[in-house]
């Protein structure tokens, strides 16, 4: 079952899938929905690790760009904040970004970009990390009513799957 709401995908739009380059694994990535109103809104959100140092620089400075669904020749900048374990320390340090509300998201594809700087100045630029985000709601014509009705539906279909695939 292909969850949507609010739109028809084109059967083009691949789900992208967690990377792994030289410096940083995806982790985990996703659109979250703000169900509080009834009008639905969204933000990015991503979580990274940084699996090998990079050479030089302990500490490097470390932003995400995220492709603007309303205003796409004026990205998204924010600046990912490096987590704290609080109990057994990471293996590798982990960096996780969420942008700002969005004003409106439509389905499809959107572009990410991880950039570790050697400092805040943004003057040397270390390492990237491309990835995509796909987007299966949009906020403009799925309303909360539908949307929570859709995600129902899919969670039934999912349980009726495992059920089948428990029973054989």
């Amino acid at each position: 079952m292909n969850f949507t709401c609010g739109c028809l995908l084109d059967k083009a739009a691949k789900e992208p899938h967690f990377k792994k380059t030289k410096y940083f694994e995806d982790l985990s990535a996703s659109f979250a929905l703000n169900t509080k109103n009834e009008q639905l809104s969204a933000h990015y959100s991503w979580l990274v690790q940084m699996h090998r140092q990079i050479p030089g620089v302990s500490n490097p400075y470390v932003e995400a760009t995220f492709e603007d669904p309303v205003d796409k020749e004026h990205p998204i900048n924010v600046p990912a904040i490096q987590l704290k374990s609080t109990g057994a320390a990471f293996e590798h340090p982990r960096y996780y970004v969420i942008s700002p509300a969005l004003s409106s998201i439509d389905c499809g594809l959107y572009k990410m970009r991880l950039t570790a700087y050697a400092d805040a100045s943004k003057q040397r630029v270390l390492a990237e990390h491309d990835n995509m985000l796909l987007s299966r709601v949009n906020t403009s014509t799925c309303t909360k009513t539908e949307f929570m009705e859709r995600m129902n539906a899919a969670a039934r279909h999912a349980e009726k799957q495992w059920q089948s695939s428990d029973s054989t």
